[in-house]
């Protein structure tokens, strides 16, 4: 069984942003040459999440107003009392509402590696959600198999 781990470096520019990782995942697994098994592709942070769906401008435009319908931005979040919470960072953000999108959506996910390629639907894409941009991220792909 072989194990390789590559992370992705990315900068977001717009507080929500849907970012195509697609190429680059299936770069990883190429180079990876493992020719059967598991890829987990994961997001390091509470604002961000890694979801599969078509990447088609107008989709995206449904998902962003379901989210911020689901999950509005001016709602009372109790994480952005600064006030009355502990071991807050200098340039701390009110982004609340980013943490529970992220909680909504999730962190990562696994796909099958076949033939040294990714298994997808034919309207899939891997998709880094940008939920308290902008900013620099990570995204850690791990590849198994053999």
């Amino acid at each position: 069984m072989k194990y390789v781990f590559k992370t992705l470096e990315l900068t977001s520019k717009r507080q929500f942003e849907l970012i195509d990782i697609t190429q680059a995942v299936k770069d990883a697994v190429k180079e990876s040459a493992v020719k059967n098994g598991t890829v987990t592709v994961f997001c390091p942070h509470t604002t961000a999440a890694i979801r599969l769906n078509h990447n088609e401008p107008l989709l995206i435009q449904d998902i962003m107003k379901t989210l911020y319908h689901l999950v509005p931005l001016d709602v009372s979040y109790s994480h952005d009392l600064f006030e009355m919470r502990q071991n807050i960072a200098p340039n701390e953000r009110s982004n609340g509402h980013a943490h529970v999108k992220a909680f909504l959506l999730g962190s990562s996910e696994s796909l099958i590696v076949k033939e040294q390629g990714l298994v997808l639907g034919k309207m899939q894409s891997i998709l880094f959600i940008e939920l308290d941009g902008g900013r620099a991220r990570q995204v850690h792909v791990q590849i198994q198999g053999e």
